[in-house]
Formats: C-alpha cells, structure tokens, sequence
C-alpha cells in the first residue's frame, strides 16, 4: 500500500516536471523565430509583436533565424530523448523493475533534462550577443515577465 502511493507521487511529480519541461522548451526563441519575418518570402517585412519593439535591423534577424536553424536539430533530438525517457521511466514505475532500475531511469531523465536546459540557454545566449545594449534590456524584459 505504502509503496504504491509512493510510486503515485513519484511519477506524477516527474509527469508534472516533464510536462513543464516540454511546454517551454525555449518560449523566448520560439516566439522570436515564429514571429520572425525571414521565414516568409518577403524579407522586407517588419517582424510583429514584441520583436518589432526591439527594433531589429535585417541583419539581426537573419543572425537569429540562424541561431535557431542550427539548434533546431538539437533542440528536437533533446526533446525527443527526454520524452523517451520518461515513457521509459513511466513504464518502469508500473512494472515490477528494482528500486535501482527505476533510479538509475531517473537520473538518466534528470541528466537528459539537464542538457536540453543547458542547449535552450546557449541557444538564448546567442540571440542575446546578437542586440545591443537597448535590445537586450528589452529583450530581458519580455523574457521575465512570463
């Protein structure tokens, strides 16, 4: 009894964690890039919403559109692992796996989670070299307000 409420918590806390891992893989970059104009044919077009507020010249907005072309792949592969591994980790909490199988699935999910955090933010960190000192306190601020 006991261990079956534990296993309940346990996997609705790593569902939870999961699940807000995957919702905001990287909100900054993907609403700067889906927003981003170059994705359209006509490259002459003003960016909308708030990365019009950030004023970015042509040339900005191409570096960030390949910022995120390079990490896109990544990005996908990462997100991908994680999902695998939860699943991977559900499955072991509704089987008959040892404590330590179920550990050592976790810790694998943790590292996974890790690393995509660490790719989404060298991803941001980017974006960011690429504005000025004015942009970047814009940018922070759209960034935090979420």
């Amino acid at each position: 009894m006991l261990l079956r409420r534990v296993s309940t918590v346990l996997a609705t806390i790593i569902a939870l964690g999961g699940i807000s891992a995957l919702q905001e893989p990287n909100l900054l970059l993907s609403q700067a890039v889906a927003q981003n104009p170059t994705n359209s044919p006509s490259p002459q077009k003003k960016p909308s919403g708030w990365l019009q507020e950030l004023n970015l010249t042509p040339q900005q907005l191409q570096q960030i559109k390949t910022i995120r072309n390079q990490s896109k792949d990544q990005l996908a592969q990462k997100r991908q692992a994680v999902r695998q591994a939860q699943q991977e980790l559900e499955a072991l909490m509704a089987g008959t796996s040892s404590k330590e199988q179920v550990r050592d699935k976790y810790n694998e999910l943790k590292r996974l989670k890790q690393e995509l955090n660490d790719a989404q933010f060298e991803t941001t960190l980017a974006t960011r070299e690429v504005l000025n000192a004015q942009q970047r306190q814009k940018f922070t601020s759209h960034m935090y307000k979420r």
